[in-house]
This record gives C-alpha cells, sequence and structure tokens, in this order.
C-alpha cells in the first residue's frame, strides 16, 4: 500500500496550517463513504508541475461526484504555496475535497513506491465496470486500487492491471497503460474506462513526435502477451518500463528503447 505523510506547511479551507494539523471529521461524507475528489501533483523545486492541467482534471471528477470546488484561483494560490515550502529537489502534492466543502492540500517528499523505473505486473483477478459512477476519475474512495496493490505485492509484482468487465484492460492501480508493436503504440480507451491522465496526454503528443501511430482503444491480453514494450504512466512516476507480466518477460525483461526514449522527453518538458 502506498504510504504518503505529508509533513510541512499545509492549507485546509483556505487557512495556513502545520500538516499535523490536518484533521478529518468523523461525519464528513469523505470519511464516511469516500465521497471525495483528489489530484496528485508532482511538485519540482518548488514549483507545482502542470498544475493547471491537473486542476481541471478536478473540476471534471468534481461534476461527476457532485463536489462544489473552490474558485481555481483559490486552489491554485494554495497548491503554489505548500510546494514553496520544500523548495529543494522533488516532492508530491495532494488536493483534496469533500463533497462537504472542506478541503486542504498538502504535500511530502518523494519515498520510495514514488521512485520511476522498471516494473513488474500482473492481471487482477478481479474486474472493474466501465461504466461504474467512480470510473476514469481520482475519487477519494480508491480502495479497489491499493487492494489491487497489496494483490500484487503478495504475488511478487509491483503492479496491479485491471480489466473491465469485458475483458479489455483499464489501466493499472497507479497510472495508465501503453503497449507498444513495431511502430504502433495502444493505450485503453476512456470509453473502456482508462482515466483521462495528466501525463497521459502527454505522452500521447511525444509518442507522436516520434513519427509512431498512437490509438486510444481496447488493450486485450493478448496483446500484452506479444507487446515489445509495455510501460505505465503517472505523474509522480512519470514513465514505468513493465519488464515482465505474471511472471512472464515482456521481450528481453528489459526497459525497451521508446520508454526510454519517452521518459527522457517528459522529463525535459517537466523541468522547463
Amino acid at each position: 500500500m502506498i504510504d504518503r505523510r505529508p509533513c510541512g506547511r499545509a492549507v485546509l479551507g483556505g487557512t495556513i496550517v502545520d500538516a499535523e494539523a490536518l484533521l478529518l471529521p468523523w461525519a464528513d461524507p469523505l470519511a464516511q463513504w469516500g465521497l471525495g475528489v483528489f489530484e496528485t501533483v508532482a511538485v519540482s523545486d518548488g514549483l507545482p508541475r502542470h498544475l493547471d492541467e491537473h486542476l481541471r482534471r478536478l473540476g471534471s471528477a468534481a461534476l461527476r461526484l457532485g463536489v462544489t470546488l473552490p474558485a481555481a484561483v483559490e486552489l491554485s494560490r494554495a497548491a503554489r504555496l505548500v510546494a514553496e515550502d520544500g523548495a529543494k529537489g522533488n516532492a508530491w502534492l495532494k488536493i483534496v475535497v469533500s463533497r462537504s466543502g472542506l478541503w486542504a492540500v498538502f504535500s511530502g517528499p518523494i519515498g520510495a513506491d514514488d521512485d520511476g523505473g522498471t516494473i513488474s505486473a500482473i492481471v487482477l483477478p478481479w474486474r472493474r465496470h466501465r461504466l461504474e459512477p467512480t470510473a476514469g476519475i481520482k475519487a477519494t474512495g480508491c480502495a479497489a486500487s491499493m487492494l489491487g496493490l497489496d494483490e500484487a505485492r503478495r504475488r511478487g509484482a509491483d503492479e496491479g492491471l485491471w480489466l473491465n468487465e469485458r475483458g479489455p484492460v483499464m489501466g493499472a492501480c497507479t497510472g495508465n497503460v501503453f503497449v507498444l508493436r513495431g511502430r504502433a503504440v495502444v493505450t485503453p480507451s476512456t470509453r473502456d474506462g482508462a482515466r483521462d491522465g495528466v501525463t497521459r496526454a502527454r505522452a500521447i503528443d511525444a509518442l507522436r513526435t516520434f513519427g509512431l501511430s498512437v490509438r486510444q482503444s481496447k488493450v486485450r491480453i493478448a496483446t500484452l502477451r506479444s507487446a515489445d514494450e509495455v510501460f505505465v504512466t503517472s505523474s509522480l512516476r512519470g514513465v514505468r518500463p513493465v519488464i515482465r507480466i505474471d511472471g512472464r518477460d515482456v521481450r528481453g525483461g528489459g526497459p525497451g528503447p521508446i520508454a526510454t526514449r519517452l521518459t527522457a522527453a517528459l522529463t525535459v518538458t517537466t523541468s522547463s
């Protein structure tokens, strides 16, 4: 399970507080039913990266769950203030808004769980429905993803891959999935339950600049098995090449050239 503990300065409902003062009432709908939305943002040298894109996605999720957000300018101000607190190095930053209207912004240092690098994965034994109310958005009720990671680690892997009720891949527990075969890349469609990730969009653009064909379509298990490369993208961890699925190596069992090139391309655009 991912363990992210906030530290330093935070913002609670517009007020600057110490992270240790972030308390959630048990009566709040976020605590009782997980009714809330969130975004996790990468912080580099005191700056929240791609914050506007994250706030737009937060707004879309809030509409789906009936959550009223503070003004975007207020959330942006809070995120930048909190990010400045750890001005050196890399960190994560989280924006959380409950249906009650209670909201907070807090951050902490990048831990071992947030490192990039190669990973192994399993296809999870359960299915998720592509039309479930929280499919494709970052809702705070994310127990399924945490249980998926527990199952993957119980079986000696780093990441779990979700299938939807019809069989195609939805995504990973902590990111979006890309599959390369020859000069063609496919990533699960949002119609199949995939999340419209911020890094996913940047990766699609970058892959197309490489001259690759990129489609948002169905990804079946057979496609994973015959892939030249498989990788998972997320805002904190960037590009993580999947070198083993269900105990079987993906091609040579090492990071492929496209994932390596994509990592470099996204790193350049993140730091610019």
